[in-house]
């Protein structure tokens, strides 16, 4: 893995955690929208996985679950998070 890669993904687990506001990400709108997307939904099942109310997590995590998927089928790029 190269070394922005690590940044990119350590980066992406901050934002999903709360520690970082915002991760800025340049390239193709509709490829964008996809990370973003996917961070968004990681970021509230995250959030939903701290409350502890197992009734929020698991719509969630199907929401995380649908945007990596088409994270994947659109980029070919595969979810670590």
């Amino acid at each position: 893995m190269q070394k922005e890669d690590k940044v990119f993904i350590r980066d992406c687990a901050l934002y999903v955690k709360g520690e970082l506001k915002e991760i800025k990400l340049k390239g193709d709108p509709k490829v964008v929208r996809l990370f973003a997307d996917v961070l968004s939904e990681s970021r509230k099942f995250y959030l939903a996985l701290q409350s502890g109310e197992l009734k929020d997590v698991i719509p969630l995590l199907e929401r995380k679950r649908r945007a990596s998927r088409l994270l994947r089928y659109k980029t070919g790029y595969v979810w670590p998070l």
